[in-house]
């Protein structure tokens, strides 16, 4: 495994100098550890799982305008290369991916949740049963995730967990579609609707995601505002 995982580090490596600009520090070390903990707006007792976000490796099926994760890839070459680590395992190796995850999660007793993909989507049906496997292990452990991709897979399995909760961020009102999330009149046309506005995505927010809010790992209809949604929270 580990051998396999080196070669795979390597190849980001050599990609992230060759369409990126080179790490100020040369390769960085191999990172058994593939879930990551949250910014400073999300509570210490969630863990954060990343695919590249956006068309380059066909994770998400489209770039979505504004996108804070393909603009934090864009500005942090070392988190555009720690996703792109997982994207490739995702993708070759779920074996390998399952069992790094797995260990993590079991020697995290502090993290009782779950986030899967701030960055990136469910791109197959190998990587979503691979998440479903890993969901049944933790009962006792709490999973949720947002898709634009629900119509294009079969998440019966999955969704069947009582410890997941997974979000459409497709929305389909009055015979059309949009998503959920966008400027302030979207906004406000969704939370007419039935929709939560996510106050983490609201201007001067102080609370924390998982402390002071956890509606989005329990329930379905979220949106967030466009303009206020991840680093621009902080101006």
């Amino acid at each position: 495994m580990i051998d396999t995982l080196k070669k795979i580090h390597k190849t980001v490596y050599i990609n992230a100098i060759q369409i990126r600009k080179a790490p100020k520090n040369g390769m960085p070390k191999l990172n058994l550890k593939r879930l990551v903990n949250g910014n400073e707006k999300l509570d210490k007792s969630i863990l954060i799982f990343d695919l590249l976000a956006g068309t380059e490796l066909k994770v998400c099926n489209q770039n979505c305008f504004k996108c804070y994760a393909i603009q934090s890839q864009k500005q942090y070459i070392y988190s555009y290369m720690f996703r792109y680590m997982n994207t490739i395992l995702a993708k070759t190796n779920t074996n390998i991916l399952s069992d790094l995850i797995t260990k993590q999660i079991n020697s995290a007793k502090s993290k009782n949740v779950i986030r899967i993909h701030s960055s990136g989507d469910f791109f197959s049906q190998e990587y979503i049963d691979m998440w479903d496997r890993i969901i049944k292990q933790f009962p006792m452990k709490k999973f949720y995730s947002y898709t634009k991709r629900l119509d294009d897979f079969d998440y019966t399995s999955i969704q069947s967990n009582k410890n997941f909760n997974l979000i459409n961020s497709v929305v389909s009102l009055d015979g059309q579609t949009t998503i959920n999330y966008g400027d302030t009149d979207h906004i406000k046309m969704l939370s007419e609707n039935g929709y939560f506005v996510c106050p983490a995505t609201k201007h001067n927010w102080k609370g924390m995601c998982g402390k002071d809010c956890n509606y989005c790992v329990t329930n379905k209809n979220v949106c967030f505002h466009l303009h206020y949604s991840g680093q621009s929270r902080k101006k």
